[in-house]
């Protein structure tokens, strides 16, 4: 198992298409959360309506996409000129190549959460100075709220992958996933609430608050989506046993 992990993971921090994606998965969030702070003007901001505890965690969605981009590249790209078959070929365990596959996935999906929100973080603090927060003043609400965005981007990575183990094709996934994390189910959970059970809005406060609008709590939220991800996660495992048998 070890060498097999071994070797998706050099797939996946060798191929030039997936390490731009986790770049950017990095970088994009924090720099959005830089240029935020700097046109911040807490005078049109009202009292209360947005906690100091907030700031730089509002970024975080904008990585979904990249993260569901990056998950499904991790398992589709062998799905291009049926490279597939060399995997299988190499590794006839195909319990192995998921669980590779899938610990990879949620490895990097992890760190990758972990340090563009810790940089988003500190950035936007930074880029507001007086009206931000120093170092020492960060809260345990913080912690948590930095914890609740890794399991949001380790669980959407999750079934962005398992999404695209089922459909073998990582653009229908992308196609599938990407317009829902940008917002087409949260314009319409107000008048379709059982949208909230969606994998992609039943954890969305794990990121940040999203008051008034009808959504699961964070902690229900991550039992929804983690039903999501262990749903497709073995459906998608039954598939590939059951398919291409011939590649064996």
């Amino acid at each position: 198992m070890l060498n097999t992990l071994r070797s998706e993971l050099t797939k996946a921090l060798t191929l030039r298409s997936i390490q731009a994606t986790l770049l950017a998965a990095v970088l994009v969030p924090p720099l959005l959360a830089f240029f935020s702070g700097l046109a911040f003007d807490p005078t049109r901001t009202a009292a209360g309506g947005f906690p100091l505890e907030s700031h730089g965690f509002e970024t975080a969605g904008f990585g979904q996409p990249i993260i569901i981009l990056f998950a499904a590249l991790v398992v589709g790209t062998e799905y291009l000129d049926a490279q597939v078959r060399t995997t299988l070929t190499a590794t006839p365990s195909r319990t192995r190549i998921i669980g590779a596959k899938i610990l990879v996935t949620a490895l990097l999906s992890s760190l990758a959460a972990a340090l563009s929100t810790t940089g988003a973080v500190l950035l936007k603090h930074a880029a507001l100075g007086d009206h931000g927060l120093n170092l020492d003043q960060f809260t345990t609400s913080m912690a948590w709220n930095l914890l609740g965005v890794i399991i949001n981007y380790t669980l959407l990575g999750l079934i962005a992958a398992s999404a695209t183990l089922i459909m073998r094709n990582y653009i229908a996934t992308i196609v599938l996933l990407v317009p829902m994390v940008l917002g087409l189910t949260i314009s319409l959970v107000g008048a379709i609430p059982v949208l909230k059970f969606l994998p992609d809005l039943a954890g969305i406060q794990l990121l940040t608050a999203y008051p008034g609008v009808g959504l699961l709590e964070p902690i229900p939220g991550a039992f929804v989506m983690t039903a999501w991800a262990l749903g497709l996660g073995t459906i998608g495992w039954r598939l590939f046993h059951a398919r291409d048998v011939g590649t064996n």
